[in-house]
């Protein structure tokens, strides 16, 4: 077999029960030390155990492989039936695959279509906010994962260059080198496979501290006519008791009062933080975790942070770049979370080092505190080392609140679970008001992440829409060189924003158990944003519905992005739901419209489903537990129903070791039974008495559990 005149031979090894890698490459060459492993798990991935230099039928596991040399193809049957098919260009090795007729999701953010990939043509060497893609509702970090609704799932794993072509009958993956090609080829025998095989072979990712699922709210002008906002906003949501975690300052230069001198540097503004240790002192008393934004990242970054004799000299080297997070901002801030941001312009080895570097780096300061970190741009490889992406600096548009759900579900699928928004979008523009901004806070209420960040960044808070009696009392903070950017429509002061932020965040802290357990099963490859298609893909209309998802198993969101909308268009699959906010009862497998004032965001539970929550609290402790945290217990009745609850003490390492508490849950409708039981190496040998409300009549009961 050759490609381009090169003898090449195929190579073959099972990565899983389900899943199938092929490598190509020329015939005296290893797959071992010519693919890199940076971007997969951090198992020991050695030489394929099988390899073919000319046509030839093997079985490798459940897998069959029906080896062609003219032309090259290679016929893949799974269990028996048939799989795949990848065909190799012999002259530029382009490889070409089937498609079938089913949607097509996966490609991490993408970009140009939305939800169904199919149709459109990805460059994967495209990355970050470029003109053109930017203004499609996403920055774009691309991911060579393909996924089929039909039940395969095609990961490109190297060369790390190339493009999927997907608006043809077939779908093409084009590369340089002609003659190397490494893929992961997946059985989804159900949805879910196609997340949970990805994330196996690429790096399960770590549970991020409880706090982070909390509110988090961003700033970027700390100081606006003399008047220094750092303190006296913290304090104001403690003393509104408007719930807050962590508190994240940009840097100087993409605003003109940032926490630094200016982008890049790492010393603290004078104006803004005249006694930085102090101020931070102050907020960590207040219970609020510190978040600073970090840019200028080094496009030759290399190494990690725990490398041996490294010269001092090396300045991209990530243990001399750490250096100074920890001597110049760490030593006072003591701050346990970092925003690495932009790296539009680091190729993909550098980007994946500079995730590894935050990881081991804050693991270096704090060995037994869980690493938090945001990032703009991501790879294959990063979830490893526990990076949070977010959409990028989206604007403040409908269509771009509307196409943040699609684009949500497919990074999800295929980039990284841990996900969220600039809540508001980024950039002003004229189409910014009181009500965008508050449909948003209800979408970002249901998202990984809940984050209020853009411009004007007085107006993505709680607080500032009646700090203020006019726009012209704040920074605007306009960029001329971005399209459609110009100044709000918002009307000062509105009376209306506060509250409902405070209602939704509210409902955040509420569900802190649920979105937790979410956490743990994210840690087990299974995100926390589902298309409807994970579970009902035999239902077309669930299948193709991009407006609405599962958080969870249990919990349906359809988040309302037009505007002047009260009434909202909603698919309720087969099986019996509940209005979350009326718990009327409705039949599933029909489209209903909902009632949807601006203080409400259309949810459903399904019938059996179980929902923990509890009491809403103004931050996470993070101190040292001494019992159970209390949990109130939401059943919906007219189904059976299941549900396993994880908790830890949601700050240390330790729940790598298994220190944890996992309860069962059982509800059995007919007898109108619910039941329990927990294992828990915290607290051994303890009861707890668990509050459960029965819906929808709201009947309280009390179930006690003995670990």
């Amino acid at each position: 077999m050759t490609i381009a005149g090169i003898s090449v031979k195929l190579c073959m090894d099972t990565v899983s029960e389900k899943t199938l890698r092929i490598s190509v490459l020329p015939s005296e060459e290893s797959v071992k030390e010519v693919f890199s492993n940076l971007d997969l798990d951090s198992r020991v991935w050695g030489e394929s155990p099988i390899a073919i230099k000319r046509s030839d039928k093997v079985s490798l596991g459940k897998f069959t492989a029906s080896v062609k040399e003219f032309p090259f193809r290679v016929d893949i049957a799974h269990d028996g039936n048939p799989l795949q098919s990848l065909e190799f260009c012999e002259k530029s090795g382009k490889v070409s695959f089937d498609i079938g007729n089913g949607p097509l999701f996966g490609l991490g953010h993408g970009y140009k279509t939305r939800f169904d990939r199919r149709g459109e043509y990805f460059d994967l060497r495209v990355n970050g906010q470029v003109p053109g893609i930017m203004e499609n509702y996403s920055a774009t970090s691309p991911t060579p994962y393909v996924i089929s609704t039909e039940g395969w799932s095609l990961f490109f794993h190297q060369p790390w260059k190339g493009a999927i072509d997907l608006s043809g009958d077939k779908g093409t993956f084009e590369k340089y080198p002609a003659a190397y090609c490494d893929v992961f080829i997946t059985a989804c025998e159900e949805p879910l496979d196609s997340a949970k095989e990805y994330y196996a072979y690429t790096g399960l990712p770590p549970m991020p501290p409880k706090y982070a699922f909390g509110f988090q709210q961003s700033y970027r002008t700390l100081l606006h006519n003399n008047r220094n906002y750092v303190i006296e906003t913290a304090k104001w949501m403690r003393e509104n008791e408007i719930p807050c975690d962590l508190l994240i300052y940009l840097g100087t230069g993409y605003c003109d009062n940032g926490w630094n001198t200016y982008n890049g540097e790492f010393e603290f503004h004078p104006d803004v933080f005249p006694n930085p240790e102090q101020t931070m002192q102050e907020l960590h008393d207040m219970n609020y975790n510190i978040m600073l934004h970090v840019t200028r990242c080094f496009t030759g970054l290399h190494g990690s942070v725990n490398d041996e004799n490294v010269n001092p000299l090396v300045y991209d080297h990530a243990k001399n770049y750490w250096k100074r997070h920890e001597n110049e901002i760490y030593a006072i801030a003591k701050n346990m979370t970092w925003w690495p941001d932009d790296a539009d312009e680091v190729d993909m080895e550098a980007r994946l080092a500079r995730h590894r570097m935050y990881y081991e780096g804050s693991l270096k300061l704090n060995p037994d505190i869980r690493p938090f970190q945001m990032q703009r741009n991501t790879f294959p490889g990063a979830n490893k080392w526990g990076g949070i992406i977010w959409s990028g600096d989206v604007n403040c548009e409908w269509e771009t609140l509307k196409q943040q759900v699609p684009i949500g579900l497919n990074v999800a699928l295929s980039s990284s679970s841990y996900w969220g928004t600039d809540t508001g979008g980024f950039f002003s523009t004229a189409e910014f008001d009181a009500e965008l901004f508050i449909r948003w806070v209800e979408y970002s209420t249901f998202t990984p992440m809940m984050r209020f960040h853009g411009r004007p960044s007085f107006l993505h808070t709680p607080w500032g829409w009646t700090f203020f009696s006019s726009l012209d009392e704040m920074p605007l903070e306009l960029n001329p060189n971005i399209p459609r950017d110009g100044p709000p429509s918002a009307v000062l002061p509105d009376e209306r924003v506060a509250p409902l932020c405070k209602k939704f965040i509210n409902l955040r802290y509420k569900l802190l158990p649920y979105l937790y357990t979410l956490s743990w099963e994210t840690s087990k490859g299974i995100p926390m944003m589902r298309p409807l298609w994970c579970y009902w893909e035999n239902d077309e209309k669930a299948v193709s519905v991009d407006t609405q998802y599962m958080l969870g198993e249990n919990l349906m969101v359809a988040p309302v992005t037009a505007k002047g909308a009260t009434d909202w268009e909603v698919y309720l699959p087969e099986g019996d739901w509940y209005d979350y906010w009326s718990k009327e009862k409705l039949e599933g497998k029909q489209t209903i419209t909902a009632s949807a004032p601006l203080d409400i965001i259309p949810l459903y539970v399904r019938a059996g489903g179980i929902i923990a929550t509890a009491p809403v609290v103004q931050y996470v402790d993070n101190s040292p537990k001494q019992d159970f945290d209390p949990l109130i217990l939401e059943v919906y009745t007219g189904a059976d129903g299941e549900y396993i609850l994880y908790e830890d003490d949601g700050i240390s390492m330790s729940y790598l070791h298994g220190e944890s508490t996992i309860t069962r849950f059982k509800w059995d409708d007919e007898a109108k039974v619910i039941s329990a039981s927990g294992v828990s190496t915290i607290f051994a040998g303890k009861s707890r008495e668990i509050t459960v409300r029965i819906l929808p009549e709201g009947v309280k009961k009390h179930l006690l559990v003995k670990y």
